[in-house]
């Protein structure tokens, strides 16, 4: 439909380069006539009992022609009709009736479009003798957006939260946004004390994930790291944004930075994690959490990081340093203790693959030994887990088997036994 409606638009305005080129004299009356139009539209809208939608037919006619659109007036009028609309329903508020917020708000956007043209074309435009126009439209047509600004966040929410229209609510809160760039506002104490730009640039870009519509995520969310509040989800909705559009390269360098910056938002080091071992560079992946550990070695994540990732390139030793590191900056690390806990069982049960089964050889005493020491070094660990989180059995309960088992510690497993048949 809005293919056909331009086709139409660009035909009539075709016919009047046409018209203008063909017969001078003509097009010049046709244009006259519009100027009276246009203020004939000015006279209906002054009127108390106005014809609104005379008014708007009559600027209709007029915005065909070039020389009446170069003029501020126009769109005054055009914007005016439009606030008529958006103050009938406003009114109804306190009239305790049952307001159109669907016309209410849709006549408020185009306000701010017409008065935003009108404001641009007063700044330009010259009278027929090329004199610059006198301003006269802008000191209340800007107060009138200042002052009803904030209804574009109400309808950005309602088509957010109670419609779910993404689409409406991205059209709402981009105009929020964008309107403080604009020259008309820019500069305002409102607008340089608006404290909520960042936090509907966060709501934008959540409306334009949900739209995939990435380009509109990575256009809001720079202004969303530039407040402390939110932003990591600027960088989060950055980092997928990148990743949704198939750019990789971008998409990690952000994960990189998101661990950096916010080391304990999961949504990074999950991510950057998960890459890494769907592409098997876990040597990419502990460069990674080595040059993070130089730069900060009190940092218990990133240590914990670095020993997960030691642990999967089964580089037991140095998996061990880096979880006794995180529990040393963290000793309630519990993922720390768990995972701890865990190399010390895989190290008694690779040696056990390898040792004597000769149950009457020296030799087979001693390895014994060796495995039961790795199940003793394991066993604090699972239990600090235990003493931690309770309620996260998988976290520790098998791995308490595994040790009192082969260490023979009958009344704790029976315990045990006991929670894994519940």
């Amino acid at each position: 439909m809005k293919k056909v409606l331009f086709s139409i638009s660009m035909l009539m305005l075709s016919c009047m380069v046409a018209l203008a080129q063909a017969d001078p004299k003509a097009y010049a009356k046709e244009v006259k006539k519009a100027e009276k139009d246009v203020k004939a539209a000015q006279k209906e809208l002054a009127l108390a009992t106005g014809d609104i939608n005379k008014a708007q037919a009559l600027v209709d006619g007029a915005m065909k022609y070039p020389e009446i659109t170069a003029q501020p007036d126009i769109w005054n009028v055009a914007g005016s009709i439009k606030r008529k609309h958006f103050d009938a329903e406003y009114q109804k508020l306190y009239l305790k009736q049952n307001p159109d917020y669907d016309k209410m708000y849709s006549s408020l956007y185009d306000v701010y479009t017409n008065f935003f043209k009108c404001d641009e074309v007063e700044k330009t435009a010259v009278d027929k003798k090329g004199r610059p126009v006198k301003v006269k439209y802008h000191n209340d047509n800007k107060t009138f957006l200042l002052g009803n600004r904030g209804w574009l966040i109400n309808a950005g929410v309602k088509y957010y939260n109670d419609d779910k229209d993404n689409e409406k609510a991205l059209k709402y809160f981009s105009l929020y946004i964008n309107s403080a760039n604009n020259p008309m506002l820019a500069g305002d104490s409102a607008i340089v004390n608006d404290t909520l730009i960042t936090q509907i640039a966060y709501y934008a870009s959540l409306a334009s994930m949900q739209l995939k519509d990435y380009e509109s995520v990575l256009k809001y969310t720079p202004t969303i790291k530039n407040d402390a509040k939110f932003a990591q989800y600027g960088y989060e909705f950055t980092a997928s944004a990148y990743r949704e559009m198939g750019d990789t390269v971008k998409w990690i360098a952000e994960l990189q930075e998101g661990v950096k910056r916010y080391p304990d938002h999961n949504y990074f080091v999950g991510n950057l994690l998960d890459y890494y071992n769907t592409t098997n560079k876990f040597d990419e992946a502990l460069k990674f959490a080595n040059d993070m550990v130089v730069r900060d070695p009190n940092d218990s994540f990133m240590q914990y990081v670095k020993g997960y990732l030691c642990q999967n390139l089964k580089e037991y030793d140095d998996a061990i340093t880096a979880y006794k590191a995180a529990i040393a900056i963290k000793p309630d690390y519990a993922e720390a203790h768990s995972n701890l806990g865990l190399v010390y069982c895989t190290l008694a049960r690779d040696y056990q693959d390898k040792a004597s089964t000769d149950v009457r050889s020296k030799q087979y005493k001693k390895d014994l030994e060796v495995i039961k020491g790795y199940y003793r070094e394991a066993m604090p660990h699972y239990q600090k887990v235990r003493e931690l989180k309770p309620d996260e059995q998988q976290m520790w309960l098998n791995g308490l088997y595994s040790i009192y088992y082969m260490l023979n510690m009958g009344k704790e497993l029976e315990e045990i036994e006991k929670l894994m048949n519940n």
